[in-house]
């Protein structure tokens, strides 16, 4: 009889979600861990998911590229491997495939709020002038919702909120471990709410619990979106995201 693998732990989002200050906790609170946030080449890989989706081609590909990829930076990882990335929500039917059980912490943040700071953001100041024209540079929704080729990018991303977040979330069937946390909560101005919500982050990883934490940590922004004064209709918002804002405990 064979010891079953050690699982798989991702803590997966839309982005947006203050998952780059989760990598910074994880380096303070479990220092035998290795916690990555967005590995190469996890982004390429998610295009040509945006192209599998889309085009029913290149599944065998993706398949073989991502296991080899991803088998390579745990090998290299001395302790529990933990990756930290939204690009995988285009492929989450890699994530439980195969002899490993995955561990999931499911990070969500205010729908219009996360559709508002990814119009801006968009990507790295290296990219962010042009990425809204490269094709499958960001996640995308297959099929596209009625209307999507009329839709402003701020109505887009919204749909990309509902499509990633539904995709995530319907991996609690199958993973060992889930749990759904919310950024608000993460950052909320009660400490006993942020203190909960950390410890949900651990007890899901299988990680030992820090016995203190200094929240002096969670008063700096990690990766901020730049200042804007752009605005942003909030007409057709409800009909989009609408039941799956709710189930997650949003209302719009």
């Amino acid at each position: 009889m064979t010891d079953t693998p050690s699982p798989h732990l991702y803590i997966l989002s839309a982005g947006r979600t203050g998952t780059v200050f989760l990598e910074k906790l994880l380096s303070v609170y479990a220092p035998r861990a290795t916690a990555q946030h967005e590995p190469a080449p996890t982004r390429e890989q998610m295009m040509l998911a945006n192209l599998r989706n889309d085009f029913g081609i290149g599944g065998g590909v993706l398949r073989r590229w991502f296991q080899k990829a991803r088998a390579k930076r745990v090998g290299a990882a001395s302790g529990p491997y933990i990756e930290i990335n939204p690009f995988l929500c285009a492929m989450t039917d890699l994530l439980c495939d195969g002899p490993r059980p995955a561990r999931i912490v499911h990070v969500t943040r205010e729908p219009e709020s996360w559709a508002r700071s990814m119009t801006v953001f968009k990507a790295s100041t290296k990219f962010r002038w042009f990425i809204d024209y490269i094709p499958f540079a960001k996640p995308y929704p297959s099929p596209r919702p009625k209307g999507w080729s009329r839709w402003s990018f701020y109505e887009r991303n919204l749909a990309r909120w509902v499509w990633c977040n539904s995709r995530i979330r319907a991996l609690a069937d199958t993973a060992q471990a889930y749990t759904h946390l919310r950024y608000e909560d993460l950052f909320n101005e009660d400490q006993q709410v942020r203190e909960t919500a950390v410890m949900q982050v651990f007890d899901t990883l299988g990680l030992e619990r820090p016995k203190q934490i200094d929240w002096a940590l969670f008063q700096t922004r990690a990766n901020p979106a730049p200042a804007s004064q752009a605005q942003f209709a909030k007409t057709g918002a409800e009909q989009i995201l609408r039941p799956l804002a709710y189930e997650l405990g949003y209302d719009v």
